[in-house]
């Protein structure tokens, strides 16, 4: 049965996530970390894109992106593509990486940009393998708790848009959305 074709809309965000096939680890060690990070970076300059939350699991991963130019299909095709190319050939392993094709729900609202934000940065406290999103290491909660407006956040990351419900210094309104975060 063909696919259908998918809706982009570029003036929305998409909680865009995808899991592997027989929730067997998609990421065995840090460096499979890295370089998918490595491959938002690549994926970037080709289809310039902005990730305002994100998180990597150990089965699967968690985008909350935006472009206005590219629709996600075409991020997610070379992201996929290239980390399940790379996967086999370390782990001398065949066939599909992947579940299926990724889930992707736009976010048509400021509030359900931060409900899925929150969502994502909290993944894995739910599952109960950290107490604090601070403490998980591939997820860009730990580089928005220390990031400021200057900071060296690799350029697809943009927290700009989760602070505009909150006021005050980007320090204020980062601090205010981590208080939401913990109360919500």
């Amino acid at each position: 049965m063909p696919h259908v074709n998918r809706q982009w809309h570029k003036s929305y965000y998409y909680h865009i996530t995808s899991r592997s096939n027989w929730k067997e680890p998609l990421f065995r060690s840090d460096d499979d970390f890295v370089y998918f990070l490595q491959l938002l970076d690549e994926a970037n300059k080709k289809y310039p894109f902005q990730l305002v939350s994100y998180v990597l699991m150990k089965t699967h991963f968690h985008l909350l992106l935006f472009s206005n130019t590219q629709s996600y299909s075409n991020i997610m095709f070379l992201v996929k593509k290239k980390y399940a190319t790379y996967f086999n050939k370390k782990y001398n392993t065949r066939g599909h990486l992947f579940e299926k094709r990724f889930f992707a729900k736009p976010a048509s609202t400021l509030r359900t940009l931060l409900h899925m934000s929150r969502y994502i940065h909290f993944n894995p406290v739910e599952i109960h393998s950290v107490e604090s999103p601070k403490d998980y290491p591939w997820s860009s909660y730990p580089l928005f708790i220390q990031s400021s407006e200057n900071s060296l956040t690799p350029p697809y990351i943009n927290f700009t848009p989760l602070l505009r419900s909150f006021t005050g210094t980007y320090h204020q309104r980062k601090m205010q959305y981590i208080q939401w975060c913990n109360t919500n």
